[in-house]
C-alpha cells in the first residue's frame, strides 16, 4: 500500500507540472501559428498531388517545349497553388476584414512570374515589408484570420465555392461518362472525382497529424526539461520523499480531486475553443491590444509555474530551488545582475555579470574598505546579486533533472490515465469504490454528433450548386 501511494502522489505531481507545460506549449503554438502553417502545408500538397492535374493539367498539355513556355506554366500553377492556399485557409468571418480571401487578393496572386519578380523585390528592399510580412505569419494570432483545423466536409464546402471547383465538377462529369462507357453502374461511377478528393484530403490530414503529433510531443518534452532545470524536479528525490515521508504523501493525495478537475476543465476549455465562431462585425484589435494579450498569457503562465511550485514545496515536496540543493548541485552561475556593484565598479550594460558588492563590503568601514582586498578569502554575494541562469556541475543532479523532465513531457494525458488507474487499485486493496472512472469517462466522452449531417460530396455539390456558373465562350 505504501508504494502505490508513493506512486500516486507521484504521478499527481507530475500531473500538476504536466498542466503547467501544456499552458506554455499552447503560448508558443499560438505566437508562431504553429497549427495554421500546418493546415497551409496539407493544402499545398494536396494541390499539388490531387488537384493540379484537374486545374492545369490541360494548359500544360498545351504548353510547348520551348523554356519561356515552361516557365510561364510553372508560374501559373504557383500563382494558382498560392491563392487556392490563401483562400482555403482564410476565416471568412474574423474578427476584421480578411484581405486574403477576397477576389482582389486574388487577382494580385496571379500575376504571373512578373507578379512574384515584383513581391520579391519588394521583400528585400523595404525592411517595413519584412516586418509586416512577419507580424502578418507570427504575430497576429487573435483576430482569427487563418484557419487551424478543417474537416472533410468544410474542405469540400469551400472548394465547391471556388473556382478550382468548377474544373473538378468538370473533371467529376467527365469520369462519369467514362465510368459508365466502360460498363459501371449508375451508383459505382457517381461522383468519383469527389470522393476521391474528399478521401484524398481526410489521408493527407491523418498523415500529416502523425508529423504534427510528434513535433508537438518534442516541444513539450523540451518545455519540461526547461522546467525540470528550473524547478528542480528531481524525480528519484520526489519519489524517495514520498515513499519515506507519509504526511507528504497524504497531502499531496489530497490535492488529486483538484489536479483531475483542473485536467478536466483544461480538456473543456480546450474543446470550447474549437467551437468559437469569431464576430465579423467586432474590430480588429490593435498591435499594442495583441502584445499585451501575450504578455498578460506569458505572465500567468510563469506565475502558474511559481504558485504550483510553491504549493507543492508547502506540502513537504522536494520542488524548487534552495540552498542547500543548489549547494549539492555545485551550481555554476552563468547570467546575474546587480542591484548594487561593488565599490569603485562602474555600470555597464544594466549589471550583467558584473562584479556585485559583496555581503562583507555592507559590514565595512569606509577605511577597510579603502585597505587592499584580500583575495584569498572567499566573499558572499546574497545581499546584491540576482541570479538569472545557472546550471549544475553535479553529473547526477543533471540526469536526476533529465529524468525528471522526460516524465513530466509524457504529457497531462497520459499522467491523468496514471492517477485514476493507480487510484483505482488503492481504493480496490482497501475495499472502496472508486469514482474515478466515471470523472475519467465524462472527461473523455466523444461529443454529441453535428445537428446538420452531410457527407463531403453533399457539402461539394450543395456549395458548387449555389455558385454562379461560368459562362462560356
Amino acid at each position: 500500500m505504501q508504494l502505490i501511494e508513493a506512486a500516486l502522489a507521484f504521478a499527481i505531481t507530475m500531473l500538476a507540472l504536466s498542466l503547467v507545460v501544456s499552458s506554455f506549449v499552447e503560448i508558443i503554438h499560438r505566437i508562431f501559428s504553429m497549427r495554421e502553417a500546418g493546415l497551409k502545408h496539407v493544402l499545398r500538397q494536396m494541390f499539388d498531388q490531387v488537384l493540379a492535374k484537374h486545374v492545369v493539367g490541360a494548359s500544360l498539355e498545351q504548353t510547348g517545349s520551348a523554356e519561356a513556355d515552361r516557365k510561364a506554366a510553372e508560374a501559373a500553377i504557383t500563382a494558382a497553388r498560392d491563392a487556392f492556399v490563401a483562400r482555403m485557409s482564410a476565416n471568412r468571418a474574423p474578427m476584421g476584414a480578411a484581405p486574403r480571401a477576397t477576389a482582389t487578393h486574388q487577382a494580385e496572386n496571379a500575376g504571373g512570374e512578373q507578379g512574384l519578380l515584383d513581391r520579391w523585390k519588394s521583400w528585400v528592399t523595404y525592411p517595413w515589408n519584412r516586418l509586416v510580412h512577419f507580424w502578418e505569419h507570427s504575430v497576429r494570432l487573435w483576430n482569427g484570420r487563418a484557419l487551424a483545423a478543417m474537416t472533410p466536409a468544410e474542405f469540400m464546402e469551400r472548394l465547391g465555392s471556388m473556382e478550382v471547383g468548377h474544373a473538378i465538377a468538370k473533371a467529376n462529369i467527365d469520369a462519369k461518362k467514362a465510368a459508365e462507357d466502360a460498363g459501371a453502374t449508375a451508383a459505382e461511377a457517381a461522383h468519383v472525382v469527389l470522393k476521391d478528393v474528399a478521401q484524398k484530403f481526410e489521408a493527407f490530414g491523418k498523415e500529416a497529424s502523425v508529423y504534427f503529433e510528434g513535433r508537438a510531443r518534442l516541444l513539450s518534452v523540451v518545455v519540461a526539461m526547461a522546467l525540470a532545470f528550473l524547478a528542480h524536479v528531481d524525480a528519484i528525490d520526489l519519489f524517495k520523499t514520498y515513499l519515506r515521508d507519509p504526511n507528504a504523501r497524504a497531502k499531496v493525495i489530497e490535492q488529486s480531486g483538484a489536479v483531475t478537475a483542473q485536467h478536466k476543465a483544461a480538456t473543456d476549455a480546450a474543446e470550447a475553443v474549437k467551437k468559437i465562431v469569431p464576430d465579423a462585425n467586432a474590430a480588429p484589435p490593435d498591435v499594442k491590444a495583441q502584445l499585451e494579450k501575450i504578455k498578460q498569457d506569458w505572465t500567468e503562465a510563469i506565475g502558474k509555474v511559481d504558485a504550483t511550485v510553491k504549493q507543492y514545496a508547502d506540502l513537504g515536496v522536494p520542488l524548487g530551488w534552495t540552498d542547500e540543493r543548489i549547494k549539492a548541485a555545485e551550481m555554476w552561475r552563468l547570467l546575474w545582475t546587480c542591484t548594487k556593484l561593488s565599490d569603485g565598479d562602474t555600470e555597464r550594460f544594466g549589471t550583467w555579470r558584473q562584479t556585485c558588492r559583496s555581503d562583507e563590503e555592507d559590514s565595512k568601514t569606509k577605511q577597510e574598505l579603502a585597505e587592499p582586498r584580500n583575495s584569498g578569502k572567499e566573499l558572499n554575494y546574497t545581499k546584491h546579486r540576482k541570479v538569472w541562469l545557472q546550471v549544475p556541475t553535479v553529473l547526477s543532479a543533471w540526469f536526476y533533472l533529465f529524468l525528471g523532465g522526460l516524465l513530466i513531457g509524457l504529457g497531462a494525458p497520459f499522467w491523468y490515465d496514471a492517477v485514476v488507474g493507480l487510484t483505482n487499485i488503492r481504493n480496490g486493496a482497501r475495499g472502496t469504490t472508486s469514482a474515478d472512472a466515471q470523472m475519467r469517462a465524462a472527461v473523455v466522452a466523444p461529443g454529441a454528433g453535428t445537428t446538420q449531417p452531410v457527407t463531403p460530396v453533399d457539402a461539394f455539390r450543395v456549395s458548387h450548386a449555389a455558385q454562379p456558373k461560368p459562362k462560356e465562350g
